[in-house]
């Protein structure tokens, strides 16, 4: 890659090279990420498959309760009912929104930081462990970039009146507008800070200006319509446990430590972990004072660029002043996962702007840490928490416990501390989960809360499907051949006379989602009532047969 020339402009027709970078970005990038997409499936990912949005009454239901924007889910049921529910076909979508994100990511970032700094975002991108752990995740994550960058592209081109095919770009916008909307609320932040800056970069209110904050304002006041129906017919969501605040040091860590090595470095405990993380956070505060000198004195050439900070910081920013007034569970690394590449969109352009004697050090000290990181997490992304705690291995787990049924286990409980225990359940129908089988209320109190906002009309479809869902859930758990119950501390807690078949059971500890410390399964294990039959060990993952005396 080479420092661009004065004579370079954002509006330049791009190199032919460049185009083949790009392919071969894309294709370094299915390498990266082909052999992530066989991990075994996790609860979050679980509840993308048939068996929560399988027909239409489990689709609405789903959306009633469900934290997100009904869009992704809505998705992946019709999806599902084309494709199955496999874990690739179910991480297929993600996959491609991961992959078309790197040439998004040059042709949004071209004008806003440089044909060259926005290469390197790409190559940052497609190294970036983090984004593969999301590319290959069966969840809404890789789509949000790739339609955050897609947007900026778009909007890019509309209100600074330079498309050709002014109604093409238009369209695409607008159908991106409403597909952020519906993907996630953080989104929101986005929606509104381009309505803001529309007669901005418009260089007034234009017509083109305009019609973007319309656009924008009716597809605000859409969703929080969608919102104010959500708070009054269900439940809306403004935390969640698992969460926690935004704060100046976690926003530090997060640019200059989440988003570049994705903790890979510190799992890989090589001795001098300090050192490393201390070296790769020197060069992103380097690149960072380099890019925004970079993006000051080159304001003429891309007048866009300050919007690669304010993008950056625009949801984690929103987040700062929530926590600042006592909302401080909204923050986790990949609600702001659309920050990542304005981080490497910044370090473009940062490279950009060294002067050549530092160029080829710093850039080739940053391919060493891409490098560096990339080996960690492939050796310890199964074993060890990098971008987020590993997916343990629910589908032997099943596996097992499939085996027993086959052996005549039929009828036994399973007992578990982890909150949802769904994947038993993606990977054997004959494995159900009492709790995840329980609705959140019955039929008619549904029915009756709908009936008072909406109407009998309303109210009456609400209870009805609901009941569809109860009994399809009655269903499964009379055909269960093992229940999953939540466990306790003392076989006294877990009400065995009404769930033993004969005195054998099975404990299941998935290790990456309890401390073991808290886990009441462990002191079940030493209880004089308790011996352990046999003990299977898998990936992140332990399953106890036990007999337990009366």
């Amino acid at each position: 890659m080479e420092l661009p020339s004065p004579t370079h402009t954002a509006l330049a027709t791009t190199p032919q090279r460049a185009y083949w970078l790009i392919a071969g970005f894309v294709l370094v990038a299915i390498a990266l990420r082909w052999p992530l997409l066989d991990r075994s499936v996790w609860f979050d990912e679980a509840c993308m498959s048939s068996q929560r949005v399988g027909n239409w009454e489990q689709l609405l239901a789903t959306i009633y309760v469900d934290i997100h924007p009904p869009l992704y889910i809505t998705f992946m049921h019709l999806w599902n009912g084309l494709f199955g529910d496999s874990a690739l076909s179910m991480r297929l979508p993600p996959l491609l929104a991961g992959l078309g994100s790197i040439p998004l990511m040059f042709w949004a970032g071209r004008s806003l930081v440089g044909d060259t700094g926005a290469l390197w975002g790409a190559l940052l991108l497609t190294l970036s462990p983090v984004h593969i752990w999301y590319s290959v995740e069966a969840r809404l994550y890789a789509p949000m970039v790739f339609s955050t960058l897609l947007m900026v592209g778009t909007f890019d081109r509309i209100a600074t009146g330079r498309p050709s095919r002014t109604g093409l770009w238009w369209t695409v916008h607008l159908i991106n507008l409403a597909v952020m909307l519906a993907l996630h609320y953080y989104l929101a932040v986005y929606v509104v800070l381009f309505a803001v800056l529309a007669p901005i970069v418009a260089g007034g209110f234009t017509k083109a200006a305009r019609r973007l904050m319309l656009a924008h304002g009716i597809g605000i006041l859409l969703l929080a319509a969608f919102v104010l129906a959500k708070r009054e017919l269900g439940e809306f969501e403004t935390s969640q446990d698992y969460m926690r605040a935004m704060t100046p040091a976690e926003l530090y860590e997060f640019v200059f430590g989440w988003c570049w090595t994705a903790h890979t470095l510190i799992a890989a405990r090589f001795g001098l972990d300090d050192l490393a993380a201390w070296s790769q956070q020197a060069i992103g505060i380097v690149l960072l004072a380099s890019s925004l000198w970079h993006i000051a004195h080159t304001r003429k050439l891309y007048p866009l660029g300050p919007l690669v900070p304010v993008m950056l910081l625009a949801i984690p920013g929103l987040l700062l002043v929530a926590a600042a007034f006592g909302f401080d569970r909204t923050y986790i690394e990949r609600s702001c996962l659309t920050s990542l590449p304005f981080v490497f969109l910044l370090a473009g352009a940062g490279l950009t702007a060294l002067p050549r004697r530092l160029y080829l050090p710093i850039s080739g000290g940053l391919l060493l840490f891409a490098t560096a990181s990339l080996i960690a997490f492939f050796r310890h992304y199964d074993k060890d928490w990098t971008v987020y705690k590993p997916n343990s291995d629910w589908r032997s787990a099943a596996a097992y416990l499939g085996a027993e049924i086959q052996a005549g286990g039929s009828g036994r409980p399973v007992f578990t501390a982890t909150p949802n225990a769904r994947p038993l359940a993606y990977y054997d129908v004959r494995i159900q989960d009492v709790k995840n089988l329980r609705a959140p209320m019955a039929p008619e109190e549904i029915g009756r809360k709908v009936r008072n906002r909406l109407g009998d009309w309303f109210g009456d479809y609400a209870e009805r499907t609901f009941r569809v869902v109860s009994a399809h859930n009655d269903r499964l758990l009379q055909g269960a051949a093992l229940r999953v119950y939540q466990a306790a501390a003392d076989p006294a807690q877990l009400d065995l006379p009404a769930r033993m078949r004969d005195d054998v059971c099975y404990f299941v500890r998935d290790e990456w989602h309890i401390p073991a410390d808290q886990d009441p399964t462990n002191r079940l294990l030493v209880h004089p009532r308790i011996t352990v039959l046999e003990k299977k060990q898998f990936e992140g993952m332990t399953v106890h047969k036990v007999r337990i005396a009366k």
